[in-house]
């Protein structure tokens, strides 16, 4: 253990607990005397404190210093990272009017993650999460969308190890979360620089470098700025398969979302050529959200069909989880279902010879339950998968999905 350990153990000795207990995610300071944790989804408040708000500025300050910046009346916010690899925001006085404000996500040391484990856990269907597998081999283009803490960071790595062990990965995030194991993988993170920011490299920077490393698939941690526009670009210049996460409610708010962000490029694009590229370039967007129990699950696969007439976004959800209740303790209750409609390169699947009959995206005749046709292997016809109603999509404006079940 090095000097930097060693003091990051003395400064937060009144939370230590925390951060060696696994089941703990997030570790959240309203000042001194105030302190939270995540766990399982859920806050809880304990009975952990500091000294007093000097001491708790200090232990900030020394691991400032740690990383080459500075946190004063100046510089009152800092982005860091902790030895573990867990991510810290500090807001000082007098902005964080209760008291120095903390924030602390854990580097997570949990197990791997697979698809059938979020199978188990009823985060996805089966059907469904066969149908990202075949996705991500046939190298679609993905954005994982969801709220803070729902899930992305997670399945984004589960997307990750399904990328097949010949072609070269490159990572490119703001701070280090993604545990992606495959046999080509090169992963780069941003640097802040000094305190004259000299050295400083951004997302873009790195994209940039990463586009002339011959990458098969570039995935992004996050994208929260003009990088957007970069990102667009892999996409759509033969690096399929690529993949990032941003922050939106719905899979067609994530693309008016990606589209705001590559507009604060310092080189707009004209904004019907850029809806134009953003829609080509995202073949899949994938939704996922916390709910009120603190369970994680995918609410939505939906695939971007262009824009309509009046430049809207198209989104057709494919699958789609749809809740039927809660129990007294206040699980909630409800399946990943079919939504009807057969995805555009449905004969891609079939021609590159994945078994994925296309009954599994007929929509279920009872709600919760399969059809009678899907309840009996080879009954379903190609045509089971057409929907006799307009299939349940997400749009932005007025644009609507339209089915093209064959």
């Amino acid at each position: 253990m090095g000097v930097f350990e060693d003091s990051i153990d003395v400064f937060l000795t009144p939370i230590a607990e925390f951060l060696r207990d696994e089941t703990v995610s997030e570790i959240l300071m309203n000042g001194p005397d105030q302190i939270w944790i995540e766990r399982k989804g859920k806050l809880m408040r304990t009975e952990a404190r500091f000294n007093s708000e000097s001491a708790l500025q200090a232990a900030m300050r020394n691991i400032a210093q740690s990383v080459g910046r500075k946190i004063d009346a100046e510089n009152p916010t800092l982005d860091a990272r902790l030895p573990d690899g867990s991510r810290i925001h500090v807001v000082i006085p007098p902005a964080a009017r209760a008291g120095t404000t903390v924030a602390i996500r854990k580097f997570s040391k949990a197990e791997e993650v697979t698809l059938e484990k979020l199978v188990s856990f009823g985060s996805i269907s089966a059907d469904a999460a066969k149908f990202l597998q075949i996705c991500v081999a046939l190298g679609k283009n993905m954005i994982v969308s969801g709220g803070t803490g729902s899930g992305k960071t997670t399945l984004l790595n589960t997307l990750g190890r399904l990328i097949p062990s010949h072609e070269r990965l490159l990572i490119v995030e703001d701070a280090s979360e993604l545990q992606v194991k495959a046999d080509h993988v090169v992963c780069f993170e941003t640097t802040a620089g000094n305190f004259e920011r000299v050295g400083a490299l951004t997302i873009r920077d790195l994209l940039r470098s990463a586009m002339r490393l011959r990458p098969d698939r570039i995935i992004v941690g996050e994208v929260r700025g003009p990088e957007a526009v970069d990102l667009i670009a892999v996409m759509n210049t033969g690096h399929g398969g690529s993949m990032g996460t941003t922050h939106a409610n719905s899979p067609s708010d994530a693309l008016v979302r990606l589209e705001c962000l590559a507009m604060m490029s310092e080189t707009p694009l004209p904004v019907t050529a850029l809806r134009r590229q953003i829609s080509s370039a995202v073949h899949l967007v994938i939704q996922a959200k916390r709910y009120s129990d603190g369970s994680r699950k995918i609410s939505h696969i939906s695939q971007t069909l262009g824009v309509d007439e009046h430049g809207n976004y198209r989104c057709q959800d494919l699958f789609r989880f749809v809740q039927k209740g809660k129990t007294a303790e206040g699980k909630v209750l409800g399946a990943m279902e079919p939504c009807g409609v057969l995805p555009t390169f449905m004969p891609e699947i079939e021609v590159n010879g994945y078994v994925f009959p296309r009954m599994k995206f007929a929509r279920p005749a009872v709600p919760g339950a399969q059809t009678a046709a899907a309840a009996k292997p080879g009954a379903a016809t190609p045509a089971a998968a057409a929907p006799a109603t307009p299939p349940r999509s997400s749009s932005s404006g007025t644009g609507s999905g339209q089915g093209n079940a064959a």
